[in-house]
């Protein structure tokens, strides 16, 4: 009965508010997982290639996880958690983010590329899948949407209260805590290895339990000077790790009903952080990370919403360098001392990476790359206008294409985000012209006249001598005559 009560006030609810803000609160403190039978378990996922990027990634591979719970039919309902992730494939499709090994768990197996459901065992899987065997260079990221939830604080915890994220039979299977997030996800990185993480759900902040953090309230100043800040003494990692969340350990994130007045081109049920996260890849070019965040804040502030988000880190990211989803992270030199020795050293590309000979290829030589043929269709705007620095696939002039957030021009001590080396697999030499020998004309013997034969000169022979038939009556033939014979006799 309250679960009929609390999905009818939601559905109501839905009709008559702009957002909808669903929390689950408090939740049992779940039982830990087992992370080295979920690593070994992780070779049986079966990961699919969402669309084709024109440009491919060749420092490493590109692996992404999307986990989107709309919780249909239960007292967690919400609405829009599904439709985040198609939003968010279609974000990175758009800019061109080279995916080559993507799966995708959400309670809807209509979804294109369909990939399992969103259960507690699942989620362990697929999320042991995605740092599975990953090397120095490989890039990952991680999208997920829907309820995050609080638990009472473990004894050996110094904190009162830890975060949870909730699966979709989190009532049977129970919550997944942010110790084990940490502990499948993020300690084991190698150096080398960034990963992007995306959480939508609320009590999201340090769900990953980072080190670092920008930390902020609600009515900072971008004019301000803004640093990362070392907010626990432990869980370091040698990978480079980047989340941004929807808000606060304590805050809530809404479920917009439409998600037309973001201008994304989406019209249906979304999470508002979704997009605005979303709305600032598109829409920034160049941009630092404080500049795309305090964007993603801004987006928010202006349309009502309530809730902060926050961005944490495995390393002190200088907050002022351009952002980018690829290559190590640009530290703050003033907080590198805070960070262990064994966290600061280099790396090197893994020798499965060759790299590609520095050469140019000939101008006459065209690229082999074409347009996606597979994954997510790319829509433009609801009002027919497409984004700025983004193509709906050719079909308004003056567009730009491919995008600009990502430029070629990064800093030297960074990995260029689509940097597309030349490519020698597909080098073609120039081609000589096909060589035909001089055709011999066919030859014809001279055509002879045909040969008539003189006639011979023989006397024809004599006609034959004609019978003259004479006429039983002068004047008619004899046929006529017989005919009329037979009527009576007489005379005119």
């Amino acid at each position: 009965m309250d679960a009929a009560l609390a999905l009818l006030f939601g559905q109501v609810a839905t009709a008559v508010l702009p957002y909808v803000v669903n929390s689950i609160g408090r939740v049992p403190r779940p039982k830990r997982v087992d992370v080295k039978k979920a690593m070994g378990e992780a070779h049986q996922c079966r990961p699919v290639v969402p669309y084709r990027a024109p440009r491919p990634y060749t420092e490493g591979r590109v692996k992404a996880l999307f986990i989107g719970i709309n919780y249909t039919g239960s007292s967690a309902q919400l609405g829009g958690c599904v439709n985040d992730v198609m939003h968010m494939l279609q974000t990175l499709q758009r800019i061109e983010f080279p995916i080559s090994e993507c799966c995708i768990l959400v309670d809807d197996r209509r979804f294109p590329n369909f990939t399992a459901m969103p259960t507690r065992e699942n989620i362990i899987k697929y999320m042991a899948w995605l740092v599975y065997d990953v090397r120095p260079g490989d890039v990952l990221f991680f999208h997920f949407s829907g309820h995050g939830a609080e638990t009472k604080g473990g004894r050996d915890s110094n904190e009162k209260m830890d975060q949870c994220l909730v699966p979709l039979d989190y009532d049977k299977a129970g919550a997944i805590l942010d110790d084990d997030l940490f502990e499948l996800m993020i300690k084991g990185l190698p150096a080398g290895v960034r990963m992007t993480a995306v959480f939508d759900c609320c009590h999201s902040a340090s769900l990953l339990d980072l080190p670092f953090a920008f930390v902020a309230g609600r009515n900072v100043s971008s004019n301000q000077r803004h640093e990362m800040r070392m907010v626990r003494k432990d869980n370091y990692s040698r990978g480079d790790v980047v989340m941004f969340s929807g808000c606060e350990d304590s805050g809530t994130s809404a479920d917009v009903t439409n998600t037309s007045s973001f201008g994304n081109g989406t019209v249906a049920a979304g999470g508002a952080a979704t997009q605005a996260f979303t709305w600032a890849l598109l829409n920034t070019t160049g941009y630092s990370y404080i500049d795309i965040f305090m964007k993603t804040r801004e987006v928010l502030r202006q349309k009502g919403y309530k809730q902060v988000p926050q961005l944490s880190s495995s390393k002190p990211v200088d907050l002022y360098k351009q952002f980018s989803l690829f290559g190590p992270l640009t530290m703050n030199a003033s907080l590198v001392q805070h960070l262990p020795q064994e966290y600061v050293q280099p790396w090197a590309p893994h020798p499965a990476y060759q790299q590609p000979h520095e050469a140019t290829l000939p101008a006459s030589v065209s690229q082999p790359h074409s347009q996606p043929v597979m994954g997510i269709p790319v829509a433009s705007t609801s009002n027919g206008k497409s984004n700025p620095g983004v193509s709906d696939g050719g079909r308004a002039s003056g567009e730009v294409y491919p995008p600009t957030q990502y430029p070629s021009s990064h800093p030297a001590h960074q990995q260029q985000a689509y940097y597309q080396p030349p490519q020698q697999a597909y080098y073609q030499p120039p081609q000589q012209a096909y060589y035909q020998p001089p055709q011999q004309a066919y030859y014809q013997p001279p055509q002879q006249a045909y040969y008539q034969p003189e006639p011979h000169h023989q006397p024809a022979p004599p006609p034959p001598p004609k019978k003259e038939n004479k006429p039983a009556r002068p004047g008619y033939p004899m046929s006529y005559c017989m005919k009329f014979s037979q009527g009576k006799p007489g005379r005119k």
